[in-house]
């Protein structure tokens, strides 16, 4: 085990030795027989449907739902995602954020994605690329990439684009 430690307020990291073992060939590719992932819409749900809570005080860490469309606009399922900001000196300086979109009927796409927290506005509108790490159904063994384009003002659609 190894363990990493900041200066004082700052982040303490814990790691562990992990075994990695090859199973086939690896690639970019959306998984071997599956069903191509097509580009989705997702809309933030406002307020959270389930939530009774605000966000904790220091907004570390957050949760939210989205609406899932597909290009036509019609409302094809769902996700969800759970941020954790990294804090150095009490400031955010990246945002680690995992999460699930399900197409009803279809499957579920998991992914992972991990951004800067400058705390400039314009850093809000950059491309997000994060890591297809799983699927179901349709979209068994799906694997590669998601781009994420936020969207143009605060209440709207941010555009994902697997590869």
């Amino acid at each position: 085990m190894v363990r990493v430690r900041a200066a004082a307020g700052g982040l303490a990291l814990v790691a562990t030795t992990c075994t990695y073992v090859a199973m086939g060939p690896a690639g970019a590719t959306q998984g071997q027989g599956t069903e191509p992932i097509p580009t989705l819409y997702l809309k933030q749900e406002t307020p959270h449907p389930s939530s009774t809570t605000p966000p904790n005080a220091d907004g570390t860490a957050i949760a939210s739902r989205f609406t899932v469309t597909d290009r036509a606009g019609t409302k094809v399922g769902g996700a969800f995602e759970t941020c954790a900001k990294e804090i150095v000196g009490g400031s955010p300086v990246t945002a680690y954020c995992s999460g699930i979109i399900e197409v009803e009927g279809k499957g579920k796409v998991a992914f992972q994605a991990s951004r800067a927290v400058s705390g400039d506005p314009k850093d809000d509108r950059a491309l997000v690329t994060g890591v297809v790490t799983g699927g179901t159904g349709a979209y068994d063994s799906a694997d590669g990439e998601m781009d994420l384009t936020p969207p143009a003002t605060a209440n709207g659609t941010w555009t994902a684009e697997f590869r």
